[in-house]
């Protein structure tokens, strides 16, 4: 019954345009252990082999049955700039056989406001509206087995939007009002940092922006999140960093060849799995889909952006 009316929820949210950000400001309840998190799925009808690996996405979730699936962001190739990518990635979800919820990413809403960047990447309240009312929520609080999720939308970080002061307005309201017997969990399109040496070689657009990771250590500085799970690299990699661990989810469609970007953790695509349970450290655990092709881009595949 729980399942069915998180399924329901979230449907509404997504139905009815406008719903899904006035969801996002409350605390839905469901008992679910079993989640699958996916990311980086770049789904659009001129990605072919994203579509092809994300059908053997859709048949493993059909067989593990988990509570739930929780996408990353990319979910489209670029919804940022073709809202066709967008609609089209929508209609993929729809084949999961289970209720599923999202954050968006910088291909599916625009980037963070970033030096040296076109003009035309950053994230904008019109794209950002769009995957309102094609998607739902992109930020929202969940309650399962003795965790909360807080599910963010990293793109909005720095952005100077309306909506970044509200995103975090409703980030300092979740956590005085959260349960303190549950531990809590971030989740988001983006990694938050790594090691100092790591993030300041690293480009501006891998991980959160200075001030705003700064910003969140100052949030949950009396009670740190135990899990920190983000997507966007396309590796997969589990890092321990002052009492929180770190999970990168990998792509599901193809991996960057080391001359673009260097090995950081693992370079395989597949998805996370998760239980989470009270009193429990969730395992995580990196699987590979029957079906699913290990691709590269450039070197098995085309670069879908470039020119785009």
């Amino acid at each position: 019954m729980q399942r069915r009316q998180f399924a329901y929820l979230s449907a509404a949210s997504r139905a009815v345009p406008g719903l899904g950000s006035r969801l996002a400001r409350y605390r839905v309840v469901m008992a679910t252990e079993h989640v699958i998190f996916v990311s980086d799925t770049h789904l659009s009808p001129d990605a072919p082999e994203a579509q092809r690996n994300w059908a053997a996405v859709v048949r493993y979730v059909a067989a593990a049955d988990p509570d739930l699936v929780i996408h990353l962001g990319d979910l489209s190739l670029d919804g940022a700039r073709n809202p066709a990518d967008l609609v089209h990635a929508r209609s993929q979800l729809e084949m999961l056989p289970v209720p599923w919820t999202a954050v968006p990413g910088n291909h599916d809403i625009g980037d963070n406001p970033l030096p040296g960047r076109p003009e035309d990447m950053p994230v904008t309240e019109a794209r950002r509206q769009r995957w309102l009312d094609v998607i739902g929520a992109d930020y929202w609080s969940l309650s399962i087995a003795g965790w909360t999720l807080l599910a963010v939308n990293s793109q909005l970080a720095g952005s100077g939007l309306a909506a970044e002061a509200n995103q975090w307005s409703w980030l300092e309201g979740q956590l005085r009002s959260a349960d303190p017997n549950q531990r809590l969990a971030v989740l988001a399109h983006k990694p938050f940092t790594a090691s100092e040496a790591e993030v300041g070689a690293a480009p501006a657009y891998r991980f959160w922006r200075a001030a705003s990771r700064d910003r969140l250590r100052y949030l949950f500085a009396d009670r740190p999140p135990a899990l920190f799970i983000s997507g966007h690299v396309h590796q997969s990699r589990e890092l321990r960093l002052d009492g929180t661990d770190h999970l990168w989810v990998p792509t599901t469609w193809a991996v960057l060849p080391d001359h673009a970007q260097p090995v950081l953790g693992t370079k395989r695509s597949g998805v996370l799995s998760l239980a989470f349970g009270p009193g429990l450290a969730p395992q995580p655990t990196f699987c590979e889909p029957d079906g699913l092709r290990q691709l590269t881009i450039t070197v098995d595949i085309p670069d879908r952006y470039h020119g785009r």
